[in-house]
């Protein structure tokens, strides 16, 4: 987890390193996620309770749930199949997952 916290604060490309000056200002939140359970329709997926990963081959895609933005299903799960590369007429599992967030 450590080792986490570290990379999410100076190695994450879409944002610039924390700097030092910034640390006392931070809040710092851990998000715990449930074991994944597969899913077998879309009318078991809420985008504000569960998470999803979405699985063809190797590639992956993982989305938090109750995310601003984020309304659908839909939604939830073409955000997460781009982050993974994988295309909509390409065959994909689905997994759900919860998140419990520590601060």
């Amino acid at each position: 987890m450590q080792r986490n916290a570290i990379a999410a604060a100076i190695q994450d490309p879409r944002f610039p390193p924390v700097q030092i000056s910034e640390i006392p200002e931070l809040e710092i939140s851990v998000d715990v996620l449930t074991p994944p359970e597969p899913v077998k329709s879309l009318d078991e997926l809420d985008p504000k309770v569960y998470g999803v990963i979405v699985e063809s081959g190797w590639r992956k895609g993982v989305l938090l749930p109750d995310l601003e933005g984020v309304d659908t299903v839909e939604e939830q799960l073409e955000i997460a199949r781009r982050k993974a590369g994988i295309l909509e007429t390409e065959p994909y599992k689905v997994y759900r997952f919860k998140v419990q967030r520590l601060k």
